[in-house]
């Protein structure tokens, strides 16, 4: 398997007409064994093309025959989208088909399934429990043990999944992109989104609420200061939620009740205000003649998109970037 490194992305690409030395590839990919359990029908060739990032790594393949096998246990949550063909997934006593344009978590992680898979073509994101336990938010402190999926094998709602299909496009381009977008935080602000949306549309044992657990209790002000404190230092790299709850000393729960309470918002929307207005003042600073582009500084502050930059941009400051730059700071309304 040939691959390159850019940032922290790893890409690669393999293909074979031998759909057994493929299968051998894709377990080696997933950690796992795969054993065929019956004859192969038709032939083709089978292609896996990866980009992954640390706990996160999408996968496109392509299976151009009908073939059946047997999975051992995957510890990362699987989210797969059937780009074409179809298949079959046995898991836990259950099972599941899907066709065209399904998206679906078709095991539970850490539980050995059955696959049959007819023709198919597929998007399939794989997801770390470690990068899912930080966006759900759980403490340091919280165990809810290995995660699981509470309505196994369940296809996302149509909205969920034309969400889904979005994210994930847009998360495959940003891993393959050269330039400003594939900045470190871009990245890492990426993959947390895919994260939380994998949590959002499939529920499960890291985001679920139990309503008989104690209330967070009050957060004081000096916990708060030691929070924002900790957001101010680290603003500029990778920041999780339990990263910010343990400098203050609490649970991620209190932690999110004392910002709402003081902040109006969380403690992740208020990260992304620091960093707004570290952009903002970084636009102010810098003058076209000097090379630098609208671009060049939301990618350093995590925003991949220069158009959803722009948009979050000219909410908080009533005009665009492009202007404050050309103008040298001609906004001055603070983020709300």
């Amino acid at each position: 398997m040939g691959g390159s490194r850019r940032c922290d992305v790893v890409r690669s690409t393999f293909s074979t007409p031998d759909v057994e030395r493929g299968l051998e590839s894709l377990a080696s990919a997933y950690g796992t064994r795969i054993q065929v359990t019956r004859p192969t029908v038709g032939d083709g060739l089978y292609r896996h093309e990866r980009r992954a990032m640390g706990p996160l790594a999408l996968d496109s393949i392509t299976f151009p025959m009908d073939v059946s096998y047997d999975v051992e246990p995957v510890g990362p949550l699987m989210v797969l989208e059937v780009v074409s063909g179809a298949m079959t997934v046995d898991c836990d006593s259950l099972s599941s088909n899907s066709a065209a344009g399904a998206v679906m978590a078709p095991a539970q992680p850490g539980i050995p399934f059955h696959s049959h898979l007819d023709h198919l073509r597929t998007r399939v994101a794989v997801i770390e429990p470690a990068l899912l336990r930080e966006v759900s938010g759980l403490g340091r402190e919280e165990s809810p043990g290995s995660l699981r999926l509470l309505r196994q094998q369940a296809a996302a709602e149509p909205a969920h999944a034309a969400l889904w299909r979005s994210a994930t496009r847009y998360v495959w381009d940003l891993f393959g992109a050269e330039g400003a977008a594939g900045t470190p935080l871009v990245l890492d602000t990426a993959a947390r989104m895919l994260a939380g949306a994998a949590l959002a549309f499939f529920p499960n044992t890291y985001t679920a609420q139990e309503p008989l657990l104690r209330g967070p209790g009050h957060v004081g002000e000096t916990t708060m200061r030691r929070a924002v404190a900790y957001i101010d230092a680290h603003a500029e790299g990778p920041v999780a939620l339990s990263d910010i709850a343990a400098a203050a000393g609490v649970s991620a729960r209190a932690l999110q009740y004392g910002f709402r309470r003081h902040h109006g918002t969380s403690p992740m929307g208020y990260l992304r205000r620091v960093r707004l207005e570290r952009a903002h003042r970084e636009l102010q600073a810098a003058a076209p003649s000097d090379g630098e582009t609208v671009a060049e500084i939301a990618a350093r502050w995590g925003w991949g998109k220069p158009g959803n930059f722009s948009v979050v941009y000219r909410r908080a400051y009533g005009i665009s970037p492009s202007t404050t730059l050309r103008d040298d700071g001609g906004a001055t309304t603070a983020p709300s």
